[in-house]
């Protein structure tokens, strides 16, 4: 069974004030508490003021019909992924965790490919909680796993989406791409590597800038790993060496410092104690065909999908 809101599967919307969000071009049905997603952000504020309600809204024969919002161009699996994370935001990072159990490497990479598009969209609709959020779970994906930077996730980077709304990811896979090449001797990444600097200048740029800062801060680009994520921002020296501060990559990092993640205190997860005193490092901020994606829930009763305590 799916985990999307469908009215086929979810029959506890009944008589709730609810918005119908078509996606994709074959217009997947999703039915979300209209509340709950217009007070997720201005974007959804802004399409769902503009549609009365179920209340207000009738049809010739007297029956009610419902708010529908359609977005053509989003994927339906991200935004199955999307509606997870609306509902159960506590539990989302425990939700992606269970889901790579057992999973085949063309699944993993699947969901991988989701996250990547969640984050993108985050970025579109101006929602950071939900920017971050992925950000995080793509970083612990390719740390559980243990997943190179591939040129093929890169050339889309730098190729495909706009450099504003990717500017958390490029960072990330540059870091993740300066890592591989120095932690290892790998001939073909390297010559993968130059082949993408002379196509895509950007990231030859994004590259050498990430390395400099690297050797401003003193820390060894062959044993500070982006695929870390380290659950603090004030990190003592000895793990900066290793792994990256938790909000690195996140779209608050300039505004945080290494105070603790607001996402962080958000979820109720206990503040990191204020770091000791000392001069600040600045840090620097695959290849399968598209699959459905399997759900990382199995069972909507099972997991208190519609529970919005």
């Amino acid at each position: 069974m799916r985990w999307s809101t469908s009215k086929s599967v979810v029959g506890s919307l009944e008589g709730a004030d609810v918005v119908t969000v078509l996606v994709g071009e074959e217009q997947r049905e999703f039915t979300i508490h209209r509340k709950l997603l217009s007070d997720s952000c201005a974007f959804f504020k802004g399409h769902i003021d503009a549609i009365p309600s179920p209340s207000r809204q009738r049809k010739e024969d007297g029956e009610e019909e419902d708010s529908v919002l359609w977005l053509p161009n989003e994927a339906p699996d991200m935004f199955e992924i999307f509606v997870l994370w609306l509902y159960q935001r506590r539990r989302f990072p425990t939700f992606i965790d269970g889901a790579t159990q057992g999973m085949c490497q063309d699944k993993l990479r699947t969901l991988r490919t989701n996250l990547v598009r969640l984050h993108l969209f985050a970025a579109i609709i101006d929602l950071p909680a939900l920017q971050d959020a992925a950000m995080d779970a793509i970083q612990d994906m390719y740390l559980r796993f243990d997943w190179d930077m591939s040129p093929h996730f890169l050339a889309f980077l730098y190729g495909e989406c706009d450099a504003q709304h990717a500017v958390r990811l490029r960072k990330w896979a540059v870091a993740m791409l300066a890592w591989s090449l120095h932690s290892v001797d790998k001939p073909q990444a390297r010559h993968d590597a130059d082949k993408l600097f002379v196509a895509y200048p950007e990231l030859k740029a994004d590259y050498h800038m990430h390395l400099q800062k690297m050797a401003q801060s003193r820390a060894d680009v062959r044993i500070k790993n982006p695929q870390l994520r380290l659950p603090a921002n004030g990190l003592r020296s000895g793990e900066r060496l290793f792994g990256f501060r938790q909000c690195t990559f996140h779209s608050h990092r300039a505004a945080v410092g290494e105070g603790t993640c607001p996402h962080a205190l958000a979820l109720g997860q206990t503040p990191t104690p204020p770091p000791v005193p000392g001069p600040d490092k600045e840090e620097v901020e695959s290849d399968k065909e598209e699959a459905e994606i399997i759900s990382p829930v199995g069972n909507l009763n099972e997991v208190s999908y519609l529970d919005l305590s």
